[in-house]
């Protein structure tokens, strides 16, 4: 990739796209209760998405950081659940082939384990848990251990509480090589979000009508939308090049990735928010998709760096020349 995605990466994005919208399809959050299932695990474990930043030699696909990007990207648009990339990065620890081939196939669940590994976000019928830091992460077997479930804002999230978690890990692996796969994967996300905010609100002003005009020819709307692109297509670009630069190996590769984190977050969390305003009281319903755009966004924000932590490590950061 150079700066944008081209040929065959262009190819898997597309491809991503028409799955992902057929089987994970945003309108499967309205309703009563929405979780994610392991019949949708199974699929796309069945199409071998969950391999792909998993090397040849350990029966993964051997695709790199671009492709992994441009693949959440998609998942992010759909507002996918955070198991799917639970599973993804499970599969990149230390572990026996069996086991492996049983995340790789999506007949055993993964959820992620936050807030100093106390909440689970993902399916209830997970088996492990994945603890992930920027110096290590460990996969846990979650066993007998008791969960409550606990109310979730984002439908496309479940969550669950637990006291401590298992002290034995089945499968583990050091180094931030786990950490920066996640950020890449959760600002993937969230660019497909804001992008997919983006998309709503324009074609939604070039319908919708007021005083006999299309909103989208007053300033007041118009404006708001630019602003909109130009938040994504900055957020967009790093994300391009911190992915680039981890595909390289290059030694300032997390600098970019905390710098794309960081874009993400805004971009996505504003988009979806001047979505909601752009639609007026519409955007606000249970029925409508915006509220769940700005939902999953503000949760996104959350995962493998907040603002703080990521403009603190900016703040002494060293990028190559």
């Amino acid at each position: 990739m150079f700066l944008a995605p081209d040929g065959h990466e262009i190819e898997i994005a597309d491809a991503a796209a028409s799955f992902l919208a057929e089987v994970m399809p945003i309108a499967r959050l309205h309703g009563a209760a929405p979780q994610s299932s392991a019949a949708l695990r199974l699929t796309v474990g069945e199409m071998g998405w969950f391999a792909l930043a998993l090397s040849e030699e350990k029966s993964g696909s051997g695709l790199s950081p671009v492709e992994f990007a441009l693949f959440f990207r998609e998942v992010g648009r759909q507002c996918g659940p955070v198991d799917v990339l639970a599973q993804c990065l499970a599969v990149l620890l230390d572990m026996d082939d069996t086991a492996r081939a049983d995340l790789l196939s999506g007949s055993t669940g993964v959820v992620l384990a936050v807030g100093q590994g106390l909440r689970l976000l993902g399916s209830p019928d997970a088996v492990y848990a994945l603890d992930v830091s920027p110096t290590g992460s460990r996969l846990l077997h979650l066993g007998e251990t008791e969960a409550d479930e606990r109310p979730s804002l984002d439908p496309a999230t479940p969550m669950r509480s637990i006291t401590s978690l298992p002290t034995t890990a089945v499968a583990t692996a050091s180094g931030e090589h786990v950490w920066r796969m996640g950020q890449l994967g959760v600002a993937a996300m969230l660019i497909g979000l804001g992008e997919a905010a983006l998309d709503q609100i324009v074609a939604y002003a070039k319908i919708r009508e007021t005083f006999g005009r299309k909103i989208g020819s007053y300033q007041a709307v118009r404006h708001p939308c630019a602003d909109m692109a130009l938040r994504i297509e900055a957020a967009r670009s790093q994300l391009w090049y911190a992915a680039t630069a981890l595909k390289e190996g290059r030694g300032d590769a997390g600098v970019h990735l905390d710098a794309a984190k960081h874009l993400a977050n805004q971009a996505a969390v504003a988009n979806a928010d001047t979505n909601i305003q752009l639609h007026g009281g519409i955007g606000v319903t249970e029925e409508h998709t915006a509220h769940l755009y700005l939902k999953h966004a503000l949760l996104l924000a959350k995962l493998f760096g907040a603002k703080r932590p990521l403009l603190a490590n900016l703040l002494h950061a060293q990028a190559e020349v």
